[in-house]
Order: structure tokens, then C-alpha cells, then sequence
């Protein structure tokens, strides 16, 4: 295949294309925002099965369809015009960014996980890639708080310790596709022991979205090559608000702050 062609292949290709594979590829040629969208919505406007679109890019040399994506991602920025990202377009950027989420959250979604933290035993936080280190720092902010918490980003761990979960843990998935094979892997196998799963993703009806019990949806309008690079303040704005929930629902919060800050005094000079 030549490089950065993705969309002339895809013509040539169509007389050799099944039907249901043709109706795919002329979904593609017509969506102009295809590199915005999670599989889960592109199945659900084409009409095309899961099968049918990891073949497909397949058949383009692919691994399947984030890959498809980022490709095309790339050939489409390519064709435009480059335009310097200045100080200010990029705060700017950032702060609807904030707004986006900050207008996404469920307050109703947002009181129901709080329930489940304060009256959890214990917690696990998922991520993978990019989303690790979210994952990373809401683990690190509720043990600070008193919550027996770990954070995991190894898929094979992910799952023992998912499967070792009971009906008093929780289990937040942190994941921006909602569709990573090893997270929505280990939220099932968390469910199966009934624990509470709560998901932070940016589609609600993605595979994640679907399997959690409460979703936090974002709702930025991101393309892929955004998701896998660019800023992570959105997200963690939206930690920001839910631990600062927490500290002001606990009523030891502050005791409890200070003593794990008096834990590792001894560390500083």
C-alpha cells in the first residue's frame, strides 16, 4: 500500500469488497468526522459489525481500527493547510476543554460514586497508556485520603486482581476509547464478582460505557491523535472535582491528611 493513500485504496478496493464490507467503505468515504469516533458509534451509523470493520482495515494493513485511524488521521493532516498553534489558541483550547467536561458531569452520576467510595473496602484503579497516569494519580489522591486503593496498569493484573474483587470494592476504569480489550476485559471480570465498576471515558456508549454500572462521558470532541498525545487537564479536572467531593465528605479528611503528610515528613529537608 502507498503511503498516505488510505482513501484512494479504499475506492480501488470496492469492487473486490463484500457487500457488507462495500457499505462500510462508503460510510467512510462520506463521513467527514470518521477519526472523532469511537468503534461503537461508527457500528452504530454504519451498521457494519465489529467483524466486519476489524476485517476491513485489515484488509487496508491495519492492526484493526484505532490503527485505521490514526493513518487516516494522518493522511487528513496532511492535506491541510498547517497553522501555527499559538500560547493562546492552546490555553483556549484547553479551557473549553475544561468547560466540555466540567458541563458533562452527571450530578446524579457524581453522588452515587461518592456512596460507593465512602462505603467501599477497598478499591482498584485501571488504566492503560495514556490513561495510566490518571489512573495513576486518582489512586494517589484517594489513598491520601484513607481509601485503601491500588492502581494497576498491567493487563494480566488488572484481571487477577478484578477477578479477586467482592461486592463491597470498586473498580474504576480510567480508558478514553472505553474500547481497550484488557480494561473492559477486567471490568467484566469485576462484575462477576459484583463489584461496583465506575468508568471514566470519553463515550458513553462505548463497550466500557455499556459495562460499567456509573460512566463519567467527557464528550470532547477529540481525534485520535489528540487522545493519544495531547492534554490530559480535562481529565484530571475532572479527578479534581471528585476528590475534592470526597475531602469535603469525609469527616476525618483533614486528620487523615495529615497523617500520611506526617508519614513521609522525614523525607524532606
Amino acid at each position: 500500500m502507498k503511503k498516505n493513500h488510505i482513501l484512494n485504496n479504499i475506492r480501488a478496493m470496492l469492487p473486490e469488497l463484500s457487500d457488507a464490507e462495500r457499505k462500510f467503505a462508503d460510510y467512510i468515504l462520506q463521513e467527514n468526522e470518521l477519526i472523532y469516533k469511537s468503534i461503537t458509534m461508527v457500528t452504530e451509523e454504519s451498521g457494519a459489525g465489529y467483524g466486519t470493520i476489524i476485517r476491513f482495515c485489515q484488509k487496508l494493513k491495519c492492526k484493526g481500527f484505532q490503527d485505521f485511524k490514526i493513518k487516516l488521521a494522518l493522511e487528513l493532516a496532511q492535506k491541510e493547510t498547517e497553522t501555527p498553534i499559538t500560547e493562546t489558541t492552546f490555553f483556549s483550547s484547553v479551557c473549553e476543554d475544561i468547560r466540555t467536561v466540567n458541563a458533562s458531569i452527571d450530578p446524579l452520576v457524581l453522588d452515587k460514586t461518592l456512596k460507593l467510595l465512602l462505603a467501599s473496602k477497598k478499591i482498584l484503579v485501571i488504566g492503560s497508556g495514556g490513561s495510566y497516569a490518571q489512573a495513576w494519580d486518582l489512586c494517589y489522591r484517594l489513598i491520601r485520603l484513607g481509601f485503601d486503593a491500588v492502581v494497576e496498569g498491567d493487563s494480566h493484573l488488572q484481571a487477577i486482581r478484578a477477578s479477586t474483587l467482592k461486592s463491597s470494592d470498586v473498580l474504576i476504569a480510567v480508558s478514553f476509547s472505553g474500547s481497550t480489550k484488557g480494561i473492559l476485559h477486567a471490568a467484566k471480570q469485576g462484575k462477576k464478582g459484583k463489584a461496583s465498576v465506575i468508568a471514566i471515558t470519553n463515550y458513553a456508549r462505548s463497550p466500557l460505557g455499556n459495562t460499567a454500572d456509573l460512566t463519567f462521558c467527557l464528550q470532547l470532541r477529540s481525534q485520535v491523535l489528540d487522545a493519544e498525545i495531547g492534554s490530559k487537564i480535562p481529565v484530571s479536572f475532572l479527578i479534581e472535582v471528585l476528590c475534592h467531593r470526597l475531602f469535603k465528605s469525609l469527616p476525618k479528611a483533614v486528620d487523615t491528611l495529615s497523617v500520611t503528610a506526617h508519614s513521609v515528613s522525614d523525607k524532606l529537608f
